[in-house]
């Protein structure tokens, strides 16, 4: 079972991606934007004030997001972000005039045709507060913004999702319910494992 989480900034998808990943026994995708901001050693806000790096960002993000999914692709995964966060954060944060744009949008659907996920839960903005932490952008217009074109995105691609929302112990009771409707008896069988 390959199941990633989308959505803006502060909507709960860590969380949620730590208590699905324990509770199915799946390996969890952290958010691999902050494995690359580590490995570079700048801060986003750095990196958004120069075109050169956050464009290098942007694709190293992508990168290690296909090379983890692909990992873990035969086990099953419960990722904190997918690789249509990954365009939508692209397109917000990158010029969109850079010749590049095209070839990471097919970069990103090639993967996706290759390995689509089994389900992608899109968390939408206004459950939680919003946290600064040197990575989240905690302003409520960018929020909505990156809502939007998520939800553009995933509509322009015809990529199915489910939304879920609640408190998190409610929210995992959702996937579990979305999973027994897709895949009935993989819990079951997975208990059992």
């Amino acid at each position: 079972m390959k199941i990633a989480l989308i959505g803006s900034s502060s909507t709960g998808k860590s969380t949620l991606a730590r208590l699905l990943a324990k509770e199915l026994a799946l390996p969890l995708i952290r958010e691999q934007a902050r494995v690359v901001l580590a490995e570079m050693g700048k801060t986003l806000k750095e990196l958004r004030a120069n075109p050169d790096d956050i464009l290098k960002f942007q694709h190293a993000v992508l990168e290690h997001q296909i090379a983890s999914e692909i990992e873990c692709a035969e086990s099953g995964f419960v990722s904190d972000r997918s690789v249509f966060d990954n365009l939508t954060l692209y397109l917000r944060h990158c010029p969109v005039t850079s010749p590049g744009v095209e070839h990471y949008r097919e970069t990103v659907l090639a993967h996706y045709r290759e390995y689509p996920y089994d389900i992608l839960v899109f968390l939408r903005p206004g459950e939680f507060p919003m946290e600064a932490d040197g990575v989240r952008t905690p302003e409520p217009l960018y929020q909505a913004q990156v809502d939007g074109m998520i939800l553009a995105i995933l509509n322009l691609f015809c990529v199915p999702y489910f939304e879920v929302a609640g408190t998190p112990t409610q929210r995992v009771a959702a996937v579990k319910e979305i999973i027994e409707k897709i895949s009935p008896h993989w819990l079951e069988e997975r208990s059992k494992a």
